[in-house]
């Protein structure tokens, strides 16, 4: 009796939905994006080769005032 117990707990795939079984839930795509979007901006941003932004640039001009 006790094994027969144990198989119906072991059955999760028989409660998950048909329908969503595939598809990530849309707040987790929204991070995924977002991520996606900020990583561009980031890049963009504070990259030298790209921006023209240096950390030793903004130092001495901070210095100069």
């Amino acid at each position: 009796m006790a094994n027969t117990a144990l198989e119906e707990v072991d059955r999760i795939d028989d409660m998950e939905r048909e329908d969503t079984k595939k598809k990530l839930p849309i707040g987790w795509l929204l991070l995924y994006i977002g991520l996606i979007i900020w990583g561009i901006y980031y890049a963009v941003s504070f990259t030298p080769e790209i921006s023209g932004w240096s950390q030793a640039r903004e130092y001495t001009e901070s210095i100069k005032k």
